[in-house]
Parts: C-alpha cells; sequence; structure tokens
C-alpha cells in the first residue's frame, strides 16, 4: 500500500466528517483512532511484541465498542522491551509498508514503571482543519512493565477492521475494571488545558461503563499493586467516597472531544453523578452470617447426594447458599469413602433431612468436610460474597459418559485437597 493510497483513504474519511459537521480537534481523534490500527496490526502481528498485554480505554474501544473514543495506546508486560528496537521497528514499519515517514520520541523515564514513546506522524497539513495550527498528529504509546502480570489470566480478541487483521492479548473485563480502578484512585492531580483536575474524566467515563455491565473487579489485581482491601465493600466504599465528590467543572474540556455527536456527551454528563451512585448501590453484594440450617437429600433418579447449608445474611432477612452435589458411588463403596477426622459435631444439630433418609457415619464426615471448605471461602473472601447461591457441579468418582460443563471427576486425595471454589 503507498502512502498516498493511505492518505487518500484518510482523506476521503475526514470530508465525510467535516461534511456531518464534526468539529475539528474531534476529527483529529478520529484520526489518530484510524492510525492505532496500523500500529496495533503492526504489534499483534510481530512475534516480539504480541506479548504485551493491551490494556485502557483505546481496547474498550476496539474490543468492547466503548462510545467514545481515546487517544492512547496502553500496554502491560512482566518483560522490558528494548525501547530502541521497538523505535526502530515502528518507523522501518511505516516506511516499507506505507511509504510513510513517521518519527518515533522515546521517554524512557527511569524513575517510573512506565515507558513512553510518541509516534509523531507528520500528516495533519493533508487534511486542512481550519482549527487545527499543527502539523504533527501524536499517539501515545505507553508500556507499563508490570512483573506480576504474568499471575493474572489474559484473553485474546480477534480484531478485523478493513485490510488488518490481528488479535489484541488482553485481561478479563474483570482484571481491567481493577485496572481502571487504580487510575482512578491513584490519578489525584491532573492537568487539563492549563487547568487543574483531580481526576481524569474519561477514567470516570469508562468506570461508569464497567458499573453499567455489571462488572466484578479483581480485588488481586488490586493487591498486587498494593492496595489493601479486605473485601469489594471497602474498595466500594473509597470509590463512591472519591468518585461522587468530584467536582466536575473539567468534565466538558477533556471529554467532549472523544464524541462524533455531542448530544452523547451531553446527555451522558446531565446525570453521571447520579448514575455512577445508583449503579454503585445496585450491586449485589453478600456478607454472611452464621449457619442456620443444612437440608439433606437424595436423587431420586440417580441415588446422588444433595447437600445444602444456608447461611444467614448479616443484618438483614435473606440467605446464602451453598449446595454440594455429590454421586452416589462416595457413599456406597467402601474403597471410596473419606477417612474420619472431618466431622463437625456442633453442626449435626441444623440438619434438616427430606424423606425421612437415615444418615451413616461417612455422611456426617462429608457434611463436616465440605462445612470446613465453606468457611475457609468466606474467610477468604473477608466474609463478603458477590451471590447468594452457589452450586457445585456433580463430584464424581468414575469418568464414563462425563460432561465437564456439569460433573467434576475426584479422587479421595483431590476431593479432601480441592477449595470450594473448584467445584463450581
Amino acid at each position: 500500500m503507498s502512502d498516498s493510497i493511505l492518505i487518500e483513504n484518510l482523506k476521503r474519511q475526514v470530508e465525510e466528517k467535516k461534511s456531518a459537521g464534526i468539529p475539528d480537534n474531534v476529527i483529529m481523534n478520529f484520526l489518530k483512532e484510524e492510525l492505532q490500527y496500523y500500529v496495533l496490526n503492526f504489534i499483534y502481528n510481530d512475534k516480539d511484541y504480541s506479548q504485551l498485554i493491551m490494556y485502557g480505554g483505546t481496547l474498550l474501544r476496539m474490543a468492547y465498542g466503548l462510545n467514545r473514543m481515546s487517544e492512547d495506546l496502553d500496554f502491560q508486560t512482566a518483560k522490558k522491551i528494548n525501547l530502541s528496537r521497538l523505535k526502530k521497528d515502528l518507523e522501518g514499519h511505516f516506511k516499507s509498508s506505507y511509504n510513510l515517514k513517521t518519527d518515533v520520541v522515546l521517554k524512557e523515564r527511569p524513575e517510573s514503571p512506565t515507558k513512553l514513546l510518541k509516534i509523531n506522524f507528520d500528516i495533519l497539513k493533508n487534511f486542512h482543519l481550519k482549527n487545527i495550527n499543527w502539523t504533527v498528529l501524536k499517539i501515545r504509546f505507553d508500556i507499563n512493565i508490570f512483573e506480576k502480570s504474568g499471575n493474572f489470566i489474559t484473553d485474546v480478541i480477534p480484531i478485523t477492521r478493513d485490510q488488518h487483521v490481528f488479535s489484541i492479548k488482553t485481561y478479563p473485563l474483570s482484571t481491567l475494571m481493577a485496572s481502571k480502578i487504580l487510575a482512578v484512585l491513584n490519578r489525584t492531580k491532573r492537568i487539563i488545558k492549563g487547568k487543574k483536575s483531580k481526576c481524569k474524566p474519561r477514567d470516570i467515563y469508562d468506570l461508569i461503563w464497567y458499573l453499567e455491565k455489571g462488572i466484578y473487579p479483581d480485588i488481586e489485581y488490586l493487591k498486587a499493586y498494593g492496595k489493601k482491601y479486605q473485601n469489594i465493600l471497602d474498595l466500594f466504599g473509597d470509590l463512591k467516597k472519591r468518585v461522587a465528590n468530584l467536582d466536575d467543572n473539567l468534565f466538558e474540556t477533556d471529554l467532549a472531544q472523544f464524541f462524533f455527536d455531542r448530544t452523547n456527551y451531553d446527555q451522558w454528563f446531565s446525570n453521571w453523578r447520579q448514575r455512577f451512585v445508583n449503579l454503585m448501590n445496585g450491586y449485589s453484594i453478600y456478607e454472611v452470617g452464621n449457619l442456620e440450617k443444612i437440608h439433606i437429600w437424595i436423587q431420586f433418579e440417580t441415588d446422588n447426594r444433595h447437600i445444602r447449608y444456608i447461611f444467614k445474611e448479616l443484618h438483614k432477612k435473606t440467605q446464602i447458599q451453598f449446595e454440594i452435589k455429590m454421586a452416589f458411588s462416595w457413599f456406597e463403596d467402601s474403597s471410596l469413602r473419606i477417612g474420619s477426622g472431618q466431622r463437625v459435631e456442633k453442626i449435626e444439630n441444623r440438619i434438616e433431612k427430606f424423606e425421612n433418609i437415615s444418615i451413616r457415619e461417612v455422611e456426617y464426615e462429608y457434611l463436616g468436610l465440605f462445612y470446613k471448605k465453606i468457611l475457609d471461602f468466606i474467610k477468604r473472601s473477608n466474609g463478603v460474597l458477590l451471590q447468594n447461591e452457589y452450586k457445585t457441579k456433580l463430584i464424581r468418582t468414575t469418568a464414563d459418559n462425563f460432561n465437564p460443563k456439569e460433573q467434576i471427576y475426584l479422587d479421595i486425595r483431590l476431593l479432601e485437597k480441592i477449595q470450594f471454589e473448584e467445584l463450581i
């Protein structure tokens, strides 16, 4: 593809935006977005850079349809990147593939874990934007060195845009939300058009997007950055206090330029604060109280056992339930039965049996074993859970006709070792 074709394609699209009455500063951000695809097409089709984990607003825009543009490219990696080589490779790529000269400027900032590149495209003169009095379009390219990034699972999201085909490596939405929360809590002073702001308004927009999706943030990611929240209630308390009390006088200056249709920004801004509070209050969060009762029954068709532990929710009349499903072979095959030492006698007066079934010694051992697993799960969640009902897969001792979506195969040793959440 030649230089002229790339520029001509952009010129055609710019003229369409001008005809639609789009302001010049918005068109400039559109141009950044278009060129971001060219940059990412190189990054994620190159074996040396495709391990970079993308996050931030541009990721949400490209992969999840965020209703605003974004001007930066943000990445994380556990390994240091040779920035000088990346500069050379980026400049070489645009020259060889598009006959387009670029100037990549490095700012390593030794004191910071985030390394900064700015990719300069001297192309704005081609588009005759009357209200833009400079010629160089700059794309910011941040690489955050986070040694613990390998501890978190990643997703791969395929992207197809015109001639570009690539797959972005990124985090699940829960981890992405946690990274955005870090930005909201840590960015306490910003300069926007020469004026001081206590936040980056686009971060607030993105945070509300996550809240609207009902995403729960990854607490472990926050802990990896030194945020010692005991549970999600503590985290949400800090978020409410900070975000709901922000001065929004600079929101328009920062945010409006990222919308093609200004009314989309106006509608969002008109009630953003109340919507934020309502969304935060709408999350289902449960504080676990004491064990109230235990239900035990046998499924008639299969003879499989069901055990349901019912806990009280603190300060409310609702209940939190944990249901265990076990194949009958755990009770009928003596070679598979769990040994003694798991029984918890103090909970046995909470048992409510259905169909007058008898409870054998081995069943008391299983009752105690799963009670301990549930208590451990609650303790590791600091007594706060995100749902009020948990059901395990059917726990089996054989693997014939196995359905991994609904069943889990274990032997005695694994049954004793496994944590409760791994059974769900």
